[in-house]
């Protein structure tokens, strides 16, 4: 009897979130760890890629991706959104995470079955016999991904951001050394399969003993159920957000064949990294801080306001950028048989621009729990997308690139802001208000990038100090105009972010 009464202890035990009064500083030292995760994430990754392009075929890329283009869809119903439910859940005990972990499992274990029968599917589908063995293989890392969801959920209920950041960098780069090592032993496009796979399993052998996640066997009644309920809902989204962003990729692959798509997707690796940079580090901390004012319209419309525009002020200027160093930043990273990459980055640069303002409408939902909206604006943009790619891609990838740049960054953007303030009741023209001064500074940087460009041109100089011509003049036109232009409250907030108070705003958490 008493070894009975221990086990329901145990499995009833509830997991405590941080004491409230730790959170603030928590979250602050969490601005500096994500940006450390980020930072790290894709400094690793745009090194490993100079290397690997030098060494491995557009061809390579190219059957990976269309592989990638399966298995990062069905990596949404990996995680099922279950990371979310054991993060926000107020109450949760042991019983209640191992079930998830366990659910985690079967579905990872499910989804490499998935894998390996629709392998075929695909090989004829991309007209590749190369890919039945790649997908297979490429599907182990819904398992080994599937290891890992609960503890690092875990780690980040407890808002263990410098130790979530270390695993994450330290994954990477045992993925990056064991891909370049293949590459270089002549393995050809199975390093990159290595390589996310090794990054998965460093991932989960870090995770699983630090997180100190107490895996039981699985138990009824503990009201798993509404977890589950929960993730579904979340992972519908983002399966949804998924199909609409990577369907350019797949009917580029179908029409033009793999080099075709290893190009465009190397342009749209670039063309994401400013908004992942400008909001991978203020979303976790957000979300929460926006949800606290839900029923305050006026507080949770300043907090927002507030972060928008510094995300903005951010992102992009790096994608307009991107976009005004196109030719040169293809160089610097791929390399010189990769130049054909640059007017595609110009195209999908546009959506680049204004990406990061796009992306934090996802806030606005989340906080004040808006799922049905958020999926109906989902779905109305994925149809929209959809229509464009399918018009351009007889056109050629340079066609999809614009189509894509032109309806993300322009076409969409205004209606899904309208849509995600109404739903929210806070108004839209105050945020974009609080926006105006970003943009005067991003026009003058443009202007003058342009400029200089133009004279450039004039005479023979090397690439290499032409980026770096550019590069200064817009960093220091954007940096006059911002000391200008800007508002007393952004700038306090730009550069009180890393310190123990941020002037009284609600940014801080």
């Amino acid at each position: 009897m008493q070894r009975k009464s221990s086990n329901s202890e145990s499995h009833s035990e509830a997991i405590a979130r941080i004491s409230k009064d730790d959170v603030g500083s928590r979250a602050r030292g969490g601005v500096v760890w994500s940006i450390f995760q980020i930072a790290g994430r894709h400094i690793i990754s745009i090194a490993t890629t100079a290397l690997l392009a030098r060494i491995l075929s557009p061809g390579d890329y190219g059957l990976v991706g269309m592989v990638a283009t399966l298995t990062a869809l069905l990596l949404v119903f990996s995680d099922m959104g279950l990371s979310w439910a054991t993060v926000q859940r107020d109450q949760l005990t042991r019983i209640q995470v191992s079930n998830l972990f366990w659910v985690n499992i079967v579905a990872g274990g499910a989804l490499w079955g998935v894998c390996a029968l629709l392998a075929p599917v695909v090989s004829d589908f991309y007209r590749q016999p190369d890919l039945i063995a790649i997908t297979t293989v490429m599907g182990a890392s819904f398992l080994l991904s599937g290891i890992a969801v609960q503890p690092i959920a875990l780690m980040q209920r407890q808002m263990r951001y410098k130790e979530i950041a270390t695993m994450e960098v330290f994954s990477l780069l045992a993925g990056a050394g064991a891909g370049i090592a293949s590459a270089i032993a002549g393995y050809g496009y199975w390093a990159l399969v290595v390589q996310a796979l090794v990054v998965q399993v460093a991932r989960g052998a870090i995770a699983m003993p630090r997180s100190g996640l107490g895996v039981m066997a699985p138990r009824s009644g503990v009201n798993t159920a509404s977890l589950l309920s929960f993730g579904g809902l979340i992972a519908i989204n983002g399966l949804l957000i998924y199909l609409a962003r990577n369907f350019d990729s797949v009917l580029i692959g179908r029409w033009w064949g793999s080099e075709a798509l290893g190009h465009y997707n190397r342009a749209y690796f670039l063309m994401m990294l400013p908004s992942m940079l400008a909001t991978g580090v203020l979303t976790r901390l957000m979300v929460p801080s926006l949800a606290a004012f839900q029923d305050d319209h006026d507080r949770f419309g300043a907090a927002y306001r507030r972060a928008v525009a510094l995300v903005a002020f951010v992102g992009c200027p790096m994608a307009a950028g991107l976009a005004l160093t196109a030719e040169e930043a293809v160089r610097l990273v791929y390399g010189e048989k990769w130049v054909s990459v640059a007017p595609m980055v110009v195209w999908l640069s546009i959506a680049g621009v204004t990406q990061p303002i796009y992306n934090t409408t996802g806030w606005l939902f989340t906080a004040a729990g808006k799922a049905k909206a958020y999926l109906l604006l989902t779905v109305m943009n994925a149809v929209v997308l959809v229509i464009g790619f399918f018009v351009a891609v007889s056109h050629g990838v340079l066609a999809v690139s614009a189509v894509y740049g032109v309806l993300m960054g322009v076409v969409l953007l205004g209606p899904s802001l309208w849509w995600a303030h109404k739903c929210v009741s806070i108004k839209l023209s105050e945020t974009v208000k609080q926006l105006r001064p970003v943009f005067l500074c991003l026009v003058v940087m443009i202007c003058a990038v342009m400029v200089v460009d133009w004279s450039l041109d004039l005479g023979e100089l090397d690439w290499s100090l032409r980026l770096l011509v550019k590069v200064l003049v817009g960093v220091f036109f954007y940096a006059v105009c911002a000391h200008n232009f800007l508002p007393v409250s952004l700038k306090s907030e730009i550069f009180g972010l890393f310190g123990k108070k941020n002037s009284g705003h609600e940014l801080s958490v």
